[in-house]
C-alpha cells in the first residue's frame, strides 16, 4: 500500500490480513469528506491486485510497476469497480444492481480480486441496501466490497452486521503541518492555520491550503469578526449581502467564526499564544475574551449550530445570516 499519513492501525489491519489471506467480504470505512477514505481503499485494491507485492518496513505494499499496479494508477483495471451515480443525493437500486449485484458472478478478469470502491454509501437508498445485502450475504470468494461512508448511522443494521466497520480517524497536526508544506509548498503560517482549520482531515487542509478563494474567505471572515461587536445593525446588513459571494461555502465560513469563537475560548483560559489557530490575532482575541463571559461563548457556539441547521434547511440566507450576527454583536452589548 502506498504510504499514507496518519491512521496507522488500520492501514495495519488491511496489512496483516493480507499477509495471513483473511481478507473480509464487505467493508464500512468511516470518516468525514476529505479524511482519505478513498485513498486508503484505492490502496488496499492496489495492494490486493499487485502481481508482485514488495515489502516495506510496516509490511507489504503494491509494487507500483507490474501491470495491474500501472492500470489501477490510470484507474482502468477491469477488476476494480467504482460505483458511480447517476442522482447526486441517491444510490439507486438500479445503480446497485447493474454495476455491483449483476457482474459479482463474472469472475475476475485479470486479479484475483474483483473488488467494488462505493464512495458516499450513505447515500445506498432502502432498496438499494437490500440489493446489496444479498451479494455480501454470500459473496463469491473473490469478492471484495468497500463502502466508504461519512455516517454508519444511514446504514440498515443488517448491512452493518455484515460488514467490517473501520474508523478513519484524523490525522495528527504536526503530520498535516508537515505534509502541507512538503507537498503544497505553501508557507509554515499557511501550513499551521490550514491545519488548525481542517482539525486532522488531510484532504481539507490541503484543499484550504491550495485554495485562493478559501484564503479570500479567511481574510473577509478576519475583517468581519475582529470590528464585529462595534457594527450597527446597518452595517451587519450590509457585510452579510457581501458574504453572498461565499454562499456556496458557507459552511467553511461557519467554521471559521467557530474556530475564532473557540480561539477566544481558549485565550480566555490560557496565555499562550501557540495554543491559538488565529495567532496573528492575539491582542484582538484577547480583548474579546475579556469582553465575553464563558456562558456568552456557549451562547455564540449554540448560535452557530443553528444558523448550520437553519442553513441545511434552506430557510433565508440573509435573514439566517443576519440573526447570527446580531446576535454575536449582542452578546458583546449585555457586557458594556
Amino acid at each position: 500500500m502506498k504510504r499514507i499519513l496518519g491512521n496507522e492501525e488500520l492501514i495495519k489491519h488491511f496489512k496483516t490480513a493480507f499477509i495471513h489471506k483473511k481478507i473480509s467480504h464487505a467493508y464500512i470505512l468511516e470518516g468525514e469528506r476529505g479524511s482519505g477514505k478513498k485513498t486508503i481503499a484505492e490502496a488496499l485494491a492496489a495492494l490486493l491486485q499487485c502481481e508482485s507485492p514488495v515489502e516495506e518496513a510496516d509490511g507489504p505494499a503494491a509494487c507500483g510497476n507490474c501491470q495491474s499496479c500501472i492500470m489501477m494508477k490510470h484507474r482502468d483495471h477491469p477488476d476494480v469497480i467504482r460505483i458511480r451515480h447517476e442522482k447526486p443525493a441517491v444510490i439507486s437500486v438500479g445503480d446497485i444492481r447493474e454495476q455491483l449485484v449483476n457482474t459479482a458472478e463474472i469472475i475476475p478478469y485479470r486479479g484475483p480480486y474483483k473488488i467494488y470502491i462505493m464512495d458516499e454509501a450513505e447515500k445506498m437508498n432502502q432498496a438499494a441496501q437490500n440489493a446489496l445485502l444479498k451479494t455480501i450475504e454470500e459473496p463469491p470468494e473473490y469478492v471484495v466490497v468497500l463502502l466508504l461512508a461519512s455516517n454508519r448511522g444511514a446504514f440498515l443494521s443488517t448491512i452493518l452486521s455484515r460488514c467490517i466497520l473501520l474508523d478513519v480517524k484524523p490525522v495528527p497536526d504536526k503530520t498535516v503541518r508537515e505534509c502541507l508544506q512538503k507537498e503544497c509548498g505553501v508557507s509554515k503560517e499557511t501550513a499551521e492555520f490550514c491545519s488548525g482549520f481542517a482539525m486532522g482531515n488531510i484532504g481539507r487542509a490541503k484543499e484550504a491550503a491550495l485554495s485562493e478563494e478559501f484564503h479570500e474567505l479567511a481574510e473577509f471572515t478576519l475583517s468581519l469578526l475582529r470590528f464585529l461587536n462595534e457594527f450597527t445593525d446597518y452595517e451587519i446588513t450590509a457585510r452579510v449581502k457581501e458574504l453572498q459571494k461565499w454562499k456556496d461555502s458557507i459552511q467553511d465560513y461557519l467554521d471559521l467564526i467557530q474556530i475564532w469563537y473557540r480561539d477566544v475560548l481558549v485565550r480566555k483560559s490560557v496565555e499562550d499564544p501557540e495554543k491559538l489557530i488565529f495567532k496573528s490575532e492575539y491582542m484582538t482575541l484577547t480583548k474579546q475574551s475579556r469582553a465575553l463571559s464563558y456562558e456568552d461563548l456557549k451562547i455564540i457556539m449554540e448560535q452557530i449550530e443553528q444558523a448550520r441547521a437553519r442553513i441545511r434547511a434552506n430557510v433565508n440566507f440573509e435573514s439566517v445570516m443576519s440573526i447570527l450576527h446580531i446576535g454575536i454583536r449582542n452578546r458583546f452589548d449585555m457586557n458594556r
